[in-house]
């Protein structure tokens, strides 16, 4: 990214934001949106301009992993490891990006929601002190876009994790409720006041100074996106959760998918 489209891309982000005083949760760092189309447009121009040096980084710790793997020493390793975590983290911000830009039609099929969540927590920020519980039965099945809402998971994961303070719990369970599936995760962290959970979703609005602010904004998009809906409910010192809901699945099982895959091949 040059200096110039990185100039070019901060008068975006100040067409689009205007600050504002603190909310009355002293932690938060809260921006108000003015232009959601500003918005929109700063996030496509940052997705555009990070994807090619992300490429050309990726492609090279492709390279040095393979040449030098066996060579290292432990300390080389472990650094090698952070460059590749930190690659990761920046994917996640990039597929962010996307989803706030609006641009990537969602492609709904019958998906294993076990694997979906699975999928999920390989991708997560985990932490050793954060136990992650799950309660998904094999065969669950959700009807959506399985990478947006393998995206949306990861956030709304990433959110709980970053909640905790220290140690905590998270967890993840699969409901069938009326004609909808949910997924519900839930941790048992601080909790947020009234005000804050109410621009939970706000673009760029978060109660942690080393945050952007899209994470759970980008969820929301991605579950509409499938039809679903995304909901949060929290109390101080009750902890958060967050249920994604999505509409019946339509066509086969996840058994019968196999099923016919088998007997096509």
């Amino acid at each position: 990214m040059t200096a110039a489209s990185i100039e070019h891309t901060l008068s975006y982000l100040e067409q689009a934001l205007i600050p504002e005083p603190a909310a009355s949760d002293s932690a938060a760092v809260a921006r108000r949106v003015e232009d959601p189309a500003a918005v929109g447009r700063l996030a496509s121009r940052l997705s555009d301009e990070l994807r090619q040096p992300l490429a050309l980084i990726r492609n090279a710790v492709y390279f040095l992993n393979i040449r030098l793997g066996t060579d290292l020493d432990e300390k080389a390793c472990r650094h090698l490891t952070f460059l590749l975590r930190g690659l990761q983290e920046l994917d996640g911000v990039v597929e962010n990006l996307s989803a706030l830009a609006g641009t990537d039609a969602a492609d709904r099929q019958v998906a294993d929601a076990q694997a979906l969540v699975a999928a999920a927590l390989d991708r997560a920020q985990t932490r050793p002190d954060v136990t992650i519980e799950t309660d998904v039965e094999p065969g669950e099945v959700l009807f959506c876009d399985s990478f947006q809402i393998r995206v949306a998971l990861i956030n709304v994961i990433n959110n709980s994790i970053q909640a905790l303070p220290g140690a905590g719990r998270v967890r993840i369970a699969c409901q069938q409720v009326g004609q909808q599936k949910r997924i519900v995760i839930s941790d048992n962290g601080p909790g947020m006041s009234e005000e804050v959970r109410a621009r939970a979703f706000e673009p760029f609005f978060t109660t942690s100074p080393h945050r952007v602010g899209i994470g759970l904004t980008a969820a929301q998009r991605l579950v509409e996106s499938s039809g679903g809906t995304i909901v949060v409910e929290s109390k101080p010192g009750a902890g958060t959760t967050a249920t994604l809901s999505f509409p019946r699945p339509e066509g086969p099982s996840v058994e019968q998918a196999k099923h016919l895959d088998n007997t096509a091949g």
